[in-house]
C-alpha cells in the first residue's frame, strides 16, 4: 500500500461515517486530532504526547442520569459513534490489551471498544521509550483490526489484519494484498519476561530504600504522569446535581494516586500520607500488582511520563536503579550463635501492703 492508497482508504472510512482520530503535527508537537479531510491526511510516525486512552476511557463519563420523569443510561449505544483510531503504535496497542483485561466486565468500556476500528503502525525510536522492540511476532498478542508496517522509504507499507472486521474493511475498499495474524491472547505462553519478573521482585525488595526517599523529595505530585500514561486507569465516582432541571447524574472521572485525597477514607485517615508513599505506590502498581493480577506489565515503556515531568524524573533511569538494587544482608539466624547456659535470675520476695 502506498501513501496515495492510504489517503483513499481514509476517504473510504469517512464515507462509512467513521470518526477518525489520528496523530497530526501542530505547533511543533504531535497531538491527536479528528481527521475530516483525506487530502490533508499524513501518517505521522512519531508517538503523540497523549495516548488514545481518552477515546476508550473518557476522562469524564456519565454512567446514568435520572429526573422525576425518566431515567437515562449513559451506556446507550445510540450515543456511541463509530470511530477509527488511526496510527496507534505498539506502545498504545499494548496499553489497549491491558485495559481490555482490566475492564473486561465493564459495559461502558466494552461498548466503546466494539465501535472502534484499530489501525496500528510500527513505531520509530523515541528518546524516552524503552524495552519495546517492534517485531512482527508481537502482533499476535495485540487486538487490532489493521496494522501498517513501514518499509524502508516509508512511502510503501506492508499491511496486516488482526480481525475479520479489518479484513472486511480492506475487501470492501478493494485491497487484498495483506497478511492475516491470528490473535493468540494478550499474555504470551511464557508469561512475564525474565526482565519483568526480576523488576517485580526488585520493586518489592526496594520498599523503604533510598530510591523512594529520593523520589519522594523530588516528585511534585502534579499528576501529569498519570494523565499522559496510557495504562493509568484510576477513577472516582460521584453524583452531580443539576438544580435547574431537577436531575442527578452519576459520573465516573479520572483520578490520580498522586492526589493527596486519593487514599483518604472516612474520618480523614490517609493510607498514602507522604509523597514517598505515593510514588512507591505508583511504581508498585505498574511493576508488582498488575503483573501479579494479569500476568502483564503495567507499563508499556512509552516514556510519556518522562516527557512531561517538571521535576525531571525519568522512569527509565529509575527502573535501572531498581534493577541494580541490592537488599541488605539478612540478620544471622540464632542457630549460628553458640548457646550459653544462662544463670537463673535471683528473685526477690515481694511484700504487698494491705489496703487501708
Amino acid at each position: 500500500m502506498t501513501n496515495s492508497d492510504l489517503k483513499l482508504f481514509v476517504e473510504f472510512l469517512l464515507n462509512k461515517n467513521y470518526t477518525i482520530h489520528s496523530p497530526v503535527r501542530k505547533n511543533g508537537k504531535i497531538v491527536i486530532r479528528e481527521i475530516t479531510d483525506s487530502r490533508k491526511f499524513s501518517l505521522i510516525k512519531e508517538r503523540p504526547l497523549y495516548s488514545f486512552k481518552n477515546f476508550l476511557l473518557p476522562d469524564k463519563k456519565t454512567l446514568f442520569s435520572t429526573t422525576s420523569d425518566e431515567n437515562k443510561n449513559g451506556n446507550d449505544q445510540k450515543l456511541i459513534r463509530k470511530q477509527v483510531l488511526f496510527g496507534i503504535t505498539v506502545f498504545d496497542l499494548r496499553a489497549v490489551s491491558l485495559l481490555s483485561q482490566i475492564f473486561e466486565k465493564d459495559p461502558y468500556f466494552q461498548d466503546i471498544i466494539s465501535m472502534t476500528l484499530f489501525i496500528g503502525q510500527s513505531p520509530i525510536p523515541e528518546e524516552n521509550s524503552f524495552y519495546e522492540k517492534y517485531e512482527e511476532n508481537i502482533l499476535e498478542h495485540f487486538k487490532f483490526d489493521i496494522f501498517i508496517e513501514s518499509r524502508g522509504d516509508q512511502k510503501d507499507f506492508r499491511i496486516f489484519t488482526g480481525s475479520k472486521h479489518g479484513q472486511k474493511m480492506l475487501n470492501e475498499f478493494g485491497y487484498d494484498d495483506f497478511e492475516h495474524i491470528e490473535y493468540a491472547g494478550a499474555v504470551p505462553e511464557e508469561g512475564l519476561s525474565d526482565f519483568h519478573k526480576k523488576l517485580k521482585e526488585k520493586t518489592k525488595l526496594s520498599y523503604g530504600s533510598k530510591i523512594w526517599k529520593d523520589l519522594g523529595k523530588k516528585c511534585l505530585g502534579c499528576d501529569k504522569c498519570t494523565i499522559v500514561c496510557p495504562t493509568c486507569f484510576c477513577f472516582k465516582i460521584y453524583d452531580e446535581n443539576n438544580i435547574f432541571n431537577d436531575s442527578i447524574a452519576r459520573v465516573r472521572q479520572w483520578d490520580s494516586c498522586f492526589n493527596s485525597e486519593f487514599s483518604e477514607i472516612a474520618g480523614g485517615t490517609k493510607f498514602l500520607k507522604t509523597m514517598e508513599d505515593r510514588i512507591y505506590n505508583w511504581y508498585s502498581h505498574k511493576f508488582v500488582r498488575i503483573p501479579d493480577e494479569y500476568n502483564l506489565p503495567g507499563c508499556v515503556g512509552c516514556g510519556r511520563c518522562a516527557d512531561v515531568c517538571p521535576a525531571g524524573i525519568n522512569i527509565k533511569d529509575e527502573i535501572f536503579k531498581i534493577m541494580k538494587f541490592k537488599a541488605k544482608k539478612p540478620i544471622a539466624k540464632m542457630s549460628k550463635f553458640k548457646s550459653k547456659t544462662l544463670k537463673k535470675p535471683r528473685t526477690k520476695k515481694l511484700i504487698y501492703e494491705k489496703p487501708i
